[in-house]
């Protein structure tokens, strides 16, 4: 059998985790190769019995770009794969939705993983509370995760029955199911967050930093008027990743979007979660993470949040 693990990663959680499950599976079954999402070839796919696919989770759901990857994938049908992703603040349903996308194609879900990773969004505290994630607990889970699906697709390819697994739908949190789910589209007006290019303090095209990690390509320097934002999905990944600052997180609209979160955090009893956190997740968290449960009051929140968009480049992609 052959196997492949294929993920798209902006900060390089995604890859790390990716790269934990390819030699996990390749201590059992001898071999497994990784490929980024960006270059990966169907065809070439189409030669593999276990296709892993992984992401990072964009407002609870999988990236815009990997849902239309996903619809690309119907050649591969019959073959077996496995899902994961990291996630910044919650989860969401990025598992049950790219299950339910990659079966409509046709294809064998055999497994999921996800776990932390720290986030750089502009309207974060800053340190976050999964900073250092994934962390060595983390990256054991999923190399205990490759492992295991390595296993089952032998398993699976040498006749034997196994229980496929079934992904739950999380409702009633910020989620209202895969029906109704709105989050994550496509967007070109009606930003939660204002953002604006300078023209004079950009570098393109010495610098393309923005173009080349755009996600959804909504970034076009070349032109004039300049393109941007076209499509976004208001990642923020070209904002965190500038080095000039010619591309601008409004900070009164950055302030307007965490007073809303924190309203709607009020309203949907997200004081659990760090009650949770102190006591079934505290031993997959870090020491900054405990310190920041044990801070965290819903109603000082605001207070928490301090000025970084004059701190340029905010992120620093990881070799």
């Amino acid at each position: 059998m052959k196997h492949v693990v294929v993920y798209f990663s902006q900060t390089g959680n995604t890859k790390k985790v990716g790269e934990v499950i390819r030699d996990a599976i390749e201590s059992i079954a001898g071999q497994c190769d990784i490929v980024r999402m960006e270059e990966a070839d169907i065809k070439v796919l189409g030669g593999y019995d276990l296709i892993g696919l992984g992401c990072p989770t964009f407002a609870y759901a999988e990236p815009a770009n990997v849902k239309a990857f996903i619809r690309t994938m119907g050649p591969l049908k019959g073959k077996q794969s496995f899902i994961f992703s990291t996630y910044g603040g919650h989860p969401g349903n990025v598992l049950p939705s790219m299950a339910r996308k990659l079966r409509r194609q046709g294809l064998k879900v055999v497994g999921g993983f996800n776990c932390d990773g720290w986030d750089h969004m502009p309207h974060y505290t800053s340190p976050w509370y999964t900073e250092g994630h994934p962390d060595e607990v983390d990256l054991k889970a999923a190399a205990y995760f490759g492992r295991e699906m390595a296993q089952r697709s032998r398993m699976i390819n040498g006749g034997e029955k196994v229980s496929l697994p079934k992904f739950q739908w999380l409702k009633g949190f910020y989620e209202e199911g895969p029906k109704t789910t709105q989050v994550n589209r496509p967007l070109s007006r009606d930003f939660k967050i204002k953002m604006t290019v300078d023209t004079k303090e950009c570098r393109y095209p010495k610098c393309r930093l923005c173009v080349d990690n755009c996600p959804v390509n909504a970034i076009d320097l070349s032109v004039s008027p300049v393109v941007f934002r076209k499509g976004c999905i208001s990642c923020y990944f070209c904002e965190m990743l500038c080095p000039t600052g010619a591309i601008e997180a409004d900070p009164a609209s950055v302030k307007a979007h965490q007073q809303g979160t924190i309203e709607m955090l009020l309203q949907r009893k997200y004081p659990e979660f760090f009650e949770k956190a102190k006591t079934e997740l505290i031993d997959n968290r870090s020491t900054l993470y405990r310190m920041l449960v044990d801070r965290v009051e819903i109603g000082n929140m605001l207070t928490m949040y301090e000025e970084f968009l004059d701190k340029r480049p905010r992120y620093i992609i990881r070799k």
